[in-house]
């Protein structure tokens, strides 16, 4: 039975069916609004690479508003982070979706970001994921409220994907089980899985799609061109480091079915669930606008493995540039050209392998998350001798305090707050501690510390740790000897594609300043929905056919 997770203001806000006057003329058209999260994707692919995309990439390029300047403007660049914002527009600090996980204190022990106790999984084995930690709402419930008639429905690899873009009132929302390889929903949307779902789980389209290894689409000379060798040291695991890269284990097993996601077989599986989800909800069926929120996340388990300058992420572009062009064919055929508006972004960027920076004479390290600890714990143990069970939880780089022991044993929170801060800094490693007390003074100034509002913008204090450490730039955390990975509140990581495509959409490269935050707002502006800023700055107006160019001025294709 489905639960409405807590949905605060929602009542309070325009939104019973009254039409925004500033709408565009094509909103009364639009039947679907399609909105793809490319999970770790980052905008200077679509520079880089523009020679060899000729599909669905080339589309979005040439014939969508691109937003050259896009940037998270919270500091957790994670995937529960920023799947949240995309169809909210709203920040950790108010959402309570701060990163992946945190250290829930009355339960004692981490929680995933999609954790839901009191729901089952669905269609097979699994997490019984739902939205029930995001507070707030999101344009789909806007949408469903304005009229109950419009379907919102996620579709993605991850479950934070599809369930943080559809929102606390989304009608479905399918994610993959990397340990069964079967798409499965959760209690908190339906009593049952549906016909459809099982006959295309069914198929068992994972194994036939990972039946043959991963090799490169085009000829080895064009990777080496755009991407370099192929062979780098400290791509994945050390071993598997160059093409062909067959699937882990045999069809039918758990380690099959995990390393089938490292594929860019991925996304076209994601893509066909997608499909087969519109034709089952009937999105786009009749003149009520309705959601898709589609997350394509093998760019991210690709990215984390072989690093964006691979010749594996080259691949996954070109092989992404066909998904996205078969998408967009379908969809078009099912609601016609006028019919469907995309929208193409991403939840956060990703930082360049380290030993790659390193050979460009940048200062990049591999930080192991076991010396910050040691780091924090020794300097607990020599500044209070004795005192027990201070900290509570240790989640790389931050630490959660037990207040109440520290209470009990008559110590002071600020002091061992600044005891661990002290020795996290000592190590080199670290640029800033930020505690609630940074939170609750005046703000410091850019100059003194440009990146104090994303941190603030990620803090929620209930669940927020007690000390967060702000690693210096380029210092990757991992344990690992190889891969790369984000999560930082720096360029590389919150620099994303935003992209506009369809009817009532002014082609061109845009500028100006723009964010993710920013795409509900202008959605529910097109859409004749009153959907408030939030954490947006602005709507996205100058690319609207039909309205002033207010807020910056497109560079049309073609120009320098």
């Amino acid at each position: 039975m489905k639960k409405i997770a807590l949905v605060l203001g929602l009542g309070a806000a325009t939104i019973g069916g009254a039409q925004n006057p500033a709408s565009t003329p094509a909103a009364s058209r639009l039947r679907l609004v399609v909105v793809i999260s490319i999970d770790q994707m980052r905008p200077d692919y679509l520079e880089r690479f523009k020679p060899l995309l000729k599909s669905g990439l080339k589309t979005l390029s040439e014939r969508g508003a691109v937003f050259s300047n896009a940037r998270y403007r919270h500091a957790n660049c994670e995937t529960g982070p920023g799947h949240s914002v995309i169809l909210s527009g709203r920040n950790g600090y108010e959402s309570g979706i701060i990163a992946n996980g945190w250290f829930d204190a009355p339960l004692g022990r981490a929680v995933n970001v999609v954790d839901d106790p009191t729901v089952v999984p669905i269609g097979g084995t699994g997490r019984g994921a739902s939205p029930a930690h995001f507070i707030g709402f999101t344009l789909g419930d806007f949408l469903k409220r304005a009229d109950p008639r419009a379907k919102v429905v996620g579709v993605a690899l991850k479950d934070r994907a599809a369930t943080l873009m559809a929102g606390p009132r989304a009608d479905a929302a399918y994610w993959y089980e990397g340990g069964n390889g079967r798409f499965i929903t959760s209690s908190y949307y339906m009593k049952s899985a549906p016909a459809w779902l099982d006959a295309f789980n069914n198929r068992r389209l994972p194994d036939v799609y990972g039946a043959k290894p991963w090799t490169r689409l085009l000829d080895e000379s064009v990777y080496r061109k755009y991407a370099g060798e192929d062979h780098v040291p400290t791509e994945a695991d050390l071993k598997d480091t160059v093409f062909p890269h067959p699937v882990a284990g045999s069809p039918g097993s758990e380690a099959f079915y995990g390393a089938f996601r490292r594929t860019p077989y991925a996304d076209e599986l994601t893509v066909d669930l997608a499909l087969a989800a519109i034709d089952a909800h009937g999105l786009g069926a009749d003149p009520v606008t309705d959601i898709l929120a589609l997350g394509l996340s093998a760019s991210d388990y690709i990215g984390h493995s072989f690093g964006p300058d691979s010749h594996e992420m080259l691949d996954q572009m070109l092989r992404l540039d066909l998904v996205l062009e078969r998408l967009f064919r379908e969809i078009g055929t099912r609601v016609g050209e006028e019919g469907a508006l995309f929208v193409l972004t991403s939840d956060h960027s990703v930082m360049p392998l380290v030993e790659t920076l390193q050979k460009q004479g940048v200062k990049a390290s591999r930080v192991k998350p076991a010396d910050l600890q040691e780091a924090g714990m020794t300097a607990i143990e020599q500044r209070f001798p004795g005192k027990k069970g201070l900290i509570a939880s240790y989640m790389a780089p931050d630490f959660y305090l037990d207040l109440a022991a520290i209470e009990r044993q008559g110590l002071r929170r600020e002091d061992v707050e600044r005891t661990l801060g002290d020795a996290l800094l000592a190590t080199g490693f670290v640029a800033k501690i930020y505690t609630a007390r940074s939170f609750a003074g005046e703000r410091p100034s850019v100059t003194e510390d440009p990146y104090y509002d994303a941190v603030r913008r990620s803090y929620f204090g209930s669940r927020s740790p007690h000390v967060i450490a702000r690693l210096k730039e380029y210092m990757y955390l991992t344990g690992s000897a190889g891969g790369t990975g984000h999560g930082s509140a720096y360029e590389y990581d919150r620099h994303v594609p935003v992209i506009f495509l369809g009817p009532g959409i002014r082609p061109g490269t845009y500028e100006s300043d723009a964010a993710p935050e920013d795409i509900a707002p202008t959605l529910g502006m097109m859409l004749g929905v009153d959907y408030p800023l939030q954490d947006a700055r602005r709507r996205l107006t100058e690319m609207m056919l039909g309205q002033p160019a207010t807020n910056g001025t497109a560079r049309p294709k073609g120009t320098p």
